[in-house]
């Protein structure tokens, strides 16, 4: 899967469908006091701009990278406070250093993360923070227990991600998990709406499977409000040692 060709190919309608990660990305930044928002500011993967939306206003340098050109160009256009640039977050080399480190709903697609965070780790200032949020092993449970081998995300837990930036060189200051759940009508929309997202599964999954797989969410998962979505995630703090 070309997750970047993917996100690039979903900008024009992710906002559209994006609900969950606005939520984390406010989450994220909900950490980070106004009073602390201050000095240069380095964004990963910051995509059309939801955690910069949230962030900004920033008394210093404020640069947001992502690898989708169309999603940087949506990012630009609301917040064209912050800087912008087309960046690879695996190849940060010269970006910093930075105060702050910022990253919401990448690393979990990333298949080495611990060779990143220590790339982050190189364009920190000495006791720069970095503000993470990850998606955990349950986020889209629901789908996950019908499709299993169809799944994109990496699926590594808490102490797991708390010990990749331990060896990273970083000192962990507070963490939390965060749930959130999202409704849709069917699970047919709940699938397109996924897909509009740029989450493209690992494996092309044969029609008979996925239509047998759908009237079983839509009865499985089913609620007044319509069939639900889990999206859980792992929120960190931590300072560069």
């Amino acid at each position: 899967m070309d997750t970047i060709a993917s996100f690039d190919r979903a900008a024009a309608r992710y906002e559209t469908f994006a609900a969950p990660q606005d939520a984390l990305a406010a989450a994220l930044a909900a950490g980070v006091a106004s009073a602390e928002r201050c000095g240069s500011a380095l964004e990963f993967g910051a995509g059309t701009g939801l955690l910069t939306a949230r962030l900004l206003p920033w008394a210093g340098s404020y640069l947001a990278t992502d690898a989708a050109p169309a999603m940087l160009r949506l990012g630009q256009a609301r917040c064209p406070a912050a800087a912008w640039s087309l960046r690879d977050a695996r190849d940060p080399a010269g970006l910093g250093p930075a105060d702050w480190i910022f990253s919401c709903g990448l690393l979990q697609w990333l298949a080495d993360p611990a060779a990143v965070l220590r790339r982050w780790r190189a364009e920190i200032a000495p006791d720069g923070r970095l503000v993470l949020g990850v998606w955990l092993p349950g986020t889209l449970g629901e789908l996950e227990s019908l499709l299993p081998d169809a799944m994109p995300m990496q699926g590594r837990s808490e102490p797991e991600w708390q010990t990749l930036l331990q060896s990273a060189g970083f000192r962990l200051e507070h963490a939390r998990t965060w749930d959130h759940i999202s409704l849709h009508p069917s699970a047919l929309d709940f699938l397109r709406a996924v897909h509009a997202m740029g989450v493209a599964p690992r494996r092309a999954v044969g029609p008979g499977r996925l239509r047998t797989a759908l009237r079983t969410y839509d009865r499985r998962f089913a609620t007044p409000d319509g069939v639900r979505a889990t999206w859980r995630a792992w929120l960190a703090r931590a300072v560069a040692n």
